[in-house]
């Protein structure tokens, strides 16, 4: 059977695979169900497990032996699900449905499948890519490239537009991830100037607000709280994916629960669906606002904006960006095969196919050079200057093109040869703050040459093509090239948040009970408690639930206690979304009720405070926190728009803890205090 190669999109919901034609052009591939869209499902209750439209349908009816939204945990060493006696993590399950579109391909094509190209997330990090090359392999696949589905959407949308010049946004909104990205299209190439995005905003956040308002109707209603119950909760979901399409369509849904022996019926209406949903928009234009800043470039500077994903269907999407960009998105993209159609044609350049053996009119129109950027700049990390603290030192910075390399000297004693071995951390992030980025590898490299003084190390780093990373060093002075080894990277990584001299190892990290007391008083109305949701909801995303309990206490003229402490994300989450604003600010209470809900055990304890402005009594809040503070509780107060930093700095345990976020700094901001809390367990004292 002779050879052939295909273009892949591998999505979080569905995939989609295409192939060049007989007249030289890029279509998709239908599969064994004739249908262009396979989902990115499996059932593990039938041999060989079932994949696509089957196995969704087996979710539906509440199925447990399926695996379904893995693409985000591409990489991650502890996503594991179990299915008849074996392990599988993300990276294999891509590869089951890899296996499955290679087969549906051959099939359709008459050929056999070696060569692909295989799309991911622009804002995947080098993990996430390897595990995705990971997967092609070991679907029998030889992958030729990765690219990054934005630049895919690009490399089609050109094919349509030879002969013009244009600068475009592609808003790339899928069912798990959404990325956004700038690019110029010319005769002979596409350039991407720049790319942000997040793996963790999709479609499916979309639905878990419906499904978390459905919830809460239904618990109160009849007390069964679908979040208590797997089953209940995945009929929820499923009802909750239904109703967003029927709001693609309809200006309402009608929504019936049946759980258990309780039957229930809901309404819900598009302008609802789009108010609950409204954060989320929201996120992806500050990641959008971000992309054009370091493009350089205003919306009036585009040609026009590229919609692409199968969530851009919703017309909330539609009116939004329209809104942003001050014109409607360009039409004529189906934004479910776009990508993979471009995937397809970088299969035929990398394969170092022309347009000349196919007939001319319906040819690839010349073949387009991609240039293309990494959305993370990459460093290690090192000692400051002052040698006091580690930070992250950026070597290559993001939205540079790749191929990129650069090279960092440090220094390095040898103690007269007792210290043959230097430690590379290497990172992915912006954050001067290691424990804000990404920690890719440990790398250790050996057969530095003994001297009395301290010799200088070159350490080179790279992205390919693929925007994978690879790393080298050299010693300067004897222009030796260093062996390498790759070591995990230690589960505990409190060291960072140290000065370097007590950098050793402190053991496994602590349980952690924290509270989240946020000030929902009448100042907060509006758009500083929207940020305030979204800032708790950036807080939750970067806890390690398996060592912590996180409660919510909303203070006012009342004192809620919204949400006990839980290891339960999901119910937090329900409760941020509850949150409205009041008269008054008693934050008294609000540490009251905190200190009796963290009794001494064996956690470590946590307040964290987030207020506008001066609370009702506030040297009595004052008292308060001294208090817990006494008690081992250790506090942490961040302010927002009138409050004032000396006053938050005399609620705090220590002055690092006491923090005053700008507009627009709120969500970064708990992201980071989230992060030092979850993967350090320690005391914020110690925070550089």
């Amino acid at each position: 059977m002779a050879q052939g190669f295909v273009g892949i999109d591998l999505g979080t919901t569905n995939s989609v695979v295409a192939a060049r034609n007989a007249y030289g052009r890029p279509e998709v591939i239908p599969n064994r169900d004739g249908q262009n869209i396979t989902p990115s499902v499996i059932y593990f209750g039938s041999d060989p497990p079932a994949v696509g439209q089957e196995a969704k349908e087996w979710a539906r009816l509440g199925n447990e032996e399926i695996a379904s939204f893995f693409k985000p945990h591409m990489g991650n060493p502890l996503y594991q699900l179990r299915f008849q006696n074996r392990d599988y993590n993300a990276s294999d399950l891509s590869a089951i449905v890899l296996r499955r579109l290679k087969e549906d391909a051959e099939a359709k094509l008459g050929l056999s499948i070696e060569h692909t190209v295989i799309t991911v997330p622009a804002y995947f990090a080098d993990a996430q890519r390897k595990a995705t090359i990971d997967a092609g392999n070991a679907a029998g696949l030889d992958v030729l490239r990765i690219i990054n589905e934005p630049t895919a959407a690009a490399l089609a949308y050109g094919l349509q537009k030879t002969g013009t010049n244009e600068t475009v946004l592609i808003y790339d909104l899928g069912g798990g991830t959404f990325d956004v990205t700038v690019a110029k299209i010319t005769h002979d190439a596409v350039g991407v100037l720049s790319t942000a995005g997040d793996h963790d905003l999709g479609g499916k956040n979309w639905d878990d607000r419906i499904a978390m308002f459905l919830s809460e109707k239904f618990a109160s209603e009849t007390g069964l709280d679908p979040l208590d119950d797997p089953v209940a909760l995945n009929e929820v979901l499923v009802r909750s994916e239904q109703a967003k399409w029927a709001l693609s369509e309809r200006n309402s849904a009608r929504i019936t629960l049946q759980l258990g022996s309780e039957r229930k019926g809901y309404e819900l209406s598009r302008a609802e669906f789009e108010n609950l949903t409204f954060p989320l928009m929201d996120r992806t234009r500050k990641l959008t606002e971000e992309a054009l800043e370091e493009a350089k470039l205003r919306w009036q500077d585009l040609s026009g904006v590229l919609l692409v994903g199968g969530s851009t269907r919703m017309p909330m999407v539609r009116s939004y960006v329209s809104q942003m960009a001050g014109m409607p998105p360009r039409t004529g993209v189906n934004v479910d095969e776009v990508v993979a159609l471009g995937a397809a044609i970088q299969a035929a350049m990398e394969m170092g196919e022309s347009s000349q053996d196919a007939t001319p009119r319906f040819t690839l129109g010349g073949m387009r050079r991609v240039d293309d950027v990494m959305s993370h700049s990459l460093g290690a990390v090192a000692v400051n200057a002052e040698g006091n603290a580690y930070i992250n030192d950026i070597v290559i910075r993001r939205n540079l093109q790749i191929p990129a390399e650069n090279t960092r000297s440090y220094l390095h004693a040898t103690h007269g040869g007792s210290n043959q071995k230097l430690e590379v951390y290497l990172t992915q992030g912006e954050s001067q703050n290691p424990l804000d980025c990404s920690i890719l590898g440990k790398y250790v490299f050996s057969g530095i040459m003994a001297t009395d003084h301290e010799v200088t190390v070159d350490v080179g780093m790279s992205y390919d093509s693929n925007g994978v990373v690879q790393v080298r060093a050299t010693q300067r002075d004897t222009g030796h090239q260093l062996s390498m080894s790759v070591e995990p990277v230690p589960d505990d990584l409190s060291w960072l948040a140290r000065p370097p001299e007590s950098s050793a190892s402190q053991g496994p990290a602590e349980k952690i009970r924290l509270y989240l007391l946020i000030d929902v008083s009448a100042s907060m109305a509006g758009t500083p408690l929207l940020e305030a949701q979204n800032a708790a909801r950036a807080f939750l995303d970067r806890c390690d639930f398996t060592s912590m309990e996180v409660g919510l206490i909303s203070f006012s003229s009342n004192v809620t206690l919204q949400a006990e402490a839980t290891s339960n994300a999901r119910r937090v989450q329900a409760a941020i979304a509850r949150l409205e604003p009041d008269s008054s600010t008693n934050l008294t209470d609000a540490l009251e009720l905190a200190r009796a809900r963290l009794i001494s055990d064996d956690r470590v304890r946590y307040v964290v405070i987030l207020t506008d402005g001066y609370p009702d009594s506030p040297e009595s809040a004052v008292e308060q926190a001294l208090a817990a503070i006494k008690q081992g509780i250790e506090i942490v107060a961040i302010g927002i728009g009138d409050a004032d930093l000396d006053y938050l700095r005399r609620l705090s345990s220590s002055e690092q803890g006491s923090i005053f976020a700008h507009a627009g700094e709120l969500v970064k901001t708990f992201g980071h205090i989230a992060r030092v809390i979850s993967e350090g367990g320690r005391s914020l004292r110690k925070l550089s």
